[in-house]
């Protein structure tokens, strides 16, 4: 028999590939809040449960929700609106850069001359840190912490974590001084972190 700990909602996610830097998981992802990214020029439709990237800034997000304010996406090059979005990472999006979903360069522009703007409107979860984080190791060995301390590729200080493993953090504190880097270095590791709340 097999029994599996409830973690709650899998609500956010994100993709870290640390290299040569100790990085730690975004609080933009374990602590759980919406955005508002402006678009515009859209010619492909952005459908909600997509993640979007920017072509230029390489900013990700997980698009929650679409609303088309003028134009359609059916003529092509006019629809404009703003996106709702979670598991944005921090990174600042570029006004004017395509928005690309699924490998798709020309579904719409950014239309963000500002900021992205945290979303105001009550939602489930807002302002929640995550309960636990499922922290995945895709490939190469990554050198871990979780006490806030950095790893070190030239000691080999860290716990090594090898390709296909996988840890659950069950604690915000464990959350929040997670750190990764690549066990040698520019071998171009990739942990996945998924965020239950």
């Amino acid at each position: 028999m097999i029994i599996l700990d409830y973690l709650g909602e899998p609500l956010t996610h994100q993709k870290i590939a640390p290299g040569n830097t100790a990085t730690q998981c975004s609080k933009y992802c374990y602590q759980y809040k919406r955005y508002i990214l402006n678009y515009d020029a859209g010619t492909d439709e952005i459908t909600a449960g997509s993640w979007i990237i920017g072509a230029s800034s390489a900013a990700v997000a997980r698009v929650v929700s679409v609303t088309l304010s003028s134009g359609d996406w059916v003529d092509g090059n006019n629809a404009a609106g703003y996106l709702v979005v979670d598991s944005w990472t921090g990174k600042a999006w570029t006004d004017n850069e395509k928005i690309k979903q699924a490998g798709d360069a020309t579904c719409a522009d950014v239309n963000q001359p500002g900021a992205i703007t945290e979303d105001v409107s009550g939602y489930p979860y807002k302002n929640m840190m995550a309960k636990a984080a499922l922290v995945s190791v895709l490939t190469n060995t990554e050198l871990v912490t979780f006490d806030g301390s950095i790893p070190d590729q030239t000691s080999l200080i860290g716990q090594p974590m090898a390709a296909a493993s996988s840890i659950i953090l069950q604690d915000i504190n464990q959350i929040r001084n997670f750190y990764c880097i690549d066990y040698t270095a520019s071998s171009a590791g990739i942990v996945q972190a998924t965020f239950f709340f």
